[in-house]
């Protein structure tokens, strides 16, 4: 690997021959500083990552959930919800006051874990400050990039330096972009005589990895530089395929990544150059840490590193000291500060009234907030319920989960993206990271467990200076989060009272509902006993059929964590100790 790429800044001479190089590619000068009168770009596009749904269905031999609740609605006679909104009795609003104010100003007090790189600098007029070559301020340009974030303004002069990095910043400030740019800068003047992986990304989600993998391949349209995105979910022969052409940069989740690392004939991680850990506290929460660890120890040790993350807590702290050196910590915006435009709400739900909040959310919904509308569900299985109850009751809304394949997950993004359905049903799968432009509001249906969590969900909304509105159900176990709410939100915090009459109604629908859920449960559960046999009897087929191609193959090994060890020594013994009773007792 040229130790020039991971620590000298190239020279006059190769920025001057490479600008050149890509103005005669060109064929004209492109003024840079001049606004662009074509259509802004969009960073995302979650549609080109698989085969459609249609297909899948197709294949499977199954049906999609909407394809259902249209055969059940043509089966019902009479329907059940009427489109006449105007209820003659309206929700009422009113400042929130808590209960009572016991430990009320220890409640969510938070600190943010960085402070300010001495010398950094969270302001710049233009892009063309940061010293960004013309192929890059053309594909910032193209997405409408005018004025870098504070955090960018901060990050890409120093991550252009080669130093290690853990970068802190309120949510949708543009943290992609701030280790993007300065990554494809300097992989403009790698050795391209020699093929290899410089960069990986870590996301702790599919859908994110998706995500930056888009917004990569946007701000690299003018350059030579390939992005490669290994996640579950997607095929991995066209992954394998896609790693052994050696892409100068890969966005990867880690178990998919380790998966290629042990099991994919000449991948490896020799050569890099950067390693960037995206949302690195979710990264723990959700289990990596032993597979984190485990690709730091595959990364060379001479390499630049960069940490990002909305929050970064002292649950970070150990990752930080294994993966980075002498790493220099910047804080724009601490994520704790609540934006400015972001209007907060809580709805009560009083005990023994809890058996009606899904009425109480249609109601908000049917009425008040109508599209753009992300709701955040506690679990997959009462994701889907509100997805089957909202296409019952003809609101137009997908779902996003674990419980769906890949296909259908990247469908329910771009359907919302693109303004084909108003609401957005997902779990926390979607609470990190994701910019869906325009969300105007968010929906806490289950109350998220803590106010990181709390904060992540809300951060979908009033983005990037845009307004926003986040409504939080709120039951009496939830009382200690609302107080932190409350302290965060400050006098701004209302309470909604949602209509009697309008819940009322809505409770009465959702019983007239309950037999048509039941049904499309079933034949769903149907579906699946069905599927499962079938992909039984093919894999016995293809045994019989490919036996010893099959056999001569090699093994496949997993990646397993201490902890795992460890439970697998134990229930080893306990077997053992099994067999030994058995055997005694003969």
């Amino acid at each position: 690997m040229d130790s020039g790429f991971i620590f000298e800044p190239p020279s006059d001479e190769e920025i001057e021959e490479l600008q050149s190089e890509y103005e005669e590619d060109q064929g004209e000068e492109v003024d840079v500083e001049k606004p662009s009168k074509r259509a802004k770009q969009s960073p995302w596009d979650f549609a080109a990552y698989s085969e459609s749904v249609s297909d899948e269905h197709f294949r499977r031999r199954t049906t999609s959930v909407d394809f259902k609740i249209t055969k059940s609605l043509q089966q019902r006679s009479v329907p059940i919800v009427d489109n006449d909104h105007s209820d003659s009795e309206f929700d009422q609003h009113e400042d929130y006051k808590p209960e009572d104010e016991d430990d009320f100003s220890n409640a969510g007090d938070t600190k943010s874990f960085f402070a300010p790189a001495d010398g950094a600098s969270f302001h710049a007029n233009s892009f063309m400050e940061l010293n960004l070559s013309r192929p890059l301020l053309r594909a910032c340009e193209a997405l409408g990039y005018s004025k870098p974030t504070p955090i960018q303004a901060a990050c890409i002069p120093l991550a252009l330096t080669g130093r290690d990095i853990c970068g802190s910043a309120i949510t949708g400030s543009g943290k992609t972009a701030a280790f993007a740019l300065p990554t494809l800068e300097r992989l403009l003047y790698r050795p391209k005589r020699i093929p290899a992986i410089r960069v990986l990304i870590l996301t702790p989600t599919r859908e994110l990895a998706v995500q930056v993998h888009s917004m990569i391949e946007k701000i690299a349209q003018f350059t030579d530089i390939r992005c490669c995105l290994v996640v579950g979910g997607l095929s991995t022969k066209m992954q394998e395929t896609a790693l052994r052409s050696m892409p100068d940069i890969v966005v990867a989740t880690p178990g998919r990544m380790i998966d290629h690392l042990r099991n994919s004939m000449s991948v490896d991680l020799d050569d890099l150059a950067v390693l960037i850990l995206d949302e690195a506290d979710r990264l723990l929460e959700l289990g990596f840490s032993a597979e984190i660890h485990e690709l730091v120890r595959l990364c060379p040790k001479r390499r630049q590193t960069m940490l990002f993350s909305a929050t970064l807590t002292e649950d970070v702290d150990e990752l930080i000291k294994l993966s980075l050196t002498k790493p220099l910590r910047l804080s724009a915006d601490p994520s704790a500060k609540r934006p400015s435009t972001l209007t907060e709400e809580v709805v009560r739900i009083r005990r023994m009234r809890e058996v009606n909040q899904e009425a109480v959310l249609l109601s908000l919904c049917s009425k008040t907030f109508t599209s753009k509308v992300i709701i955040f569900s506690g679990t997959k299985q009462a994701a889907h319920r509100l997805k089957i109850l909202f296409g019952l009751a003809a609101l137009k809304a997908a779902e996003l989960h674990g419980n769906l394949t890949q296909a259908q997950r990247l469908e329910a993004l771009e359907l919302f993206r693109k303004q084909h359905v108003d609401f957005l049903i997902a779990t926390d799968v979607a609470a990190r990271g994701l910019d869906i432009i325009g969300v105007q509001t968010v929906i806490n249906y289950a109350c998220p467990r803590d106010l990181t969590s709390y904060v992540h969900r809300v951060g979908r909304t009033a983005r990037a200076g845009r307004e926003g509105y986040a409504v939080t159900f709120v039951t009496d176990n939830d009382r200690s989060l609302l107080k932190a709410i409350a302290k965060r939100a400050g006098s701004k915090l209302k309470s909604r009272i949602v209509a009697e009459q309008s819940i009322t109604k809505w409770s009465k629908i959702i019983e007239q509902m309950e037999d048509q859920v039941a049904a499309i449960l079933q034949e769903e559960r149907e579906e699946r006993i069905l599927r499962k046999a079938e992909m039984e009897a093919t894999k016995a087929e293809n045994m019989i059929a490919h036996k010893e191609e099959i056999f001569a193959r090699p093994k496949r090994t997993w990646f397993v964590t201490e902890k795992e060890k460890k439970l697998a020594v134990k229930a080893d013994k306990v077997i053992l100790i099994i067999y030994i009773n058995v055997w005694d007792d003969y």
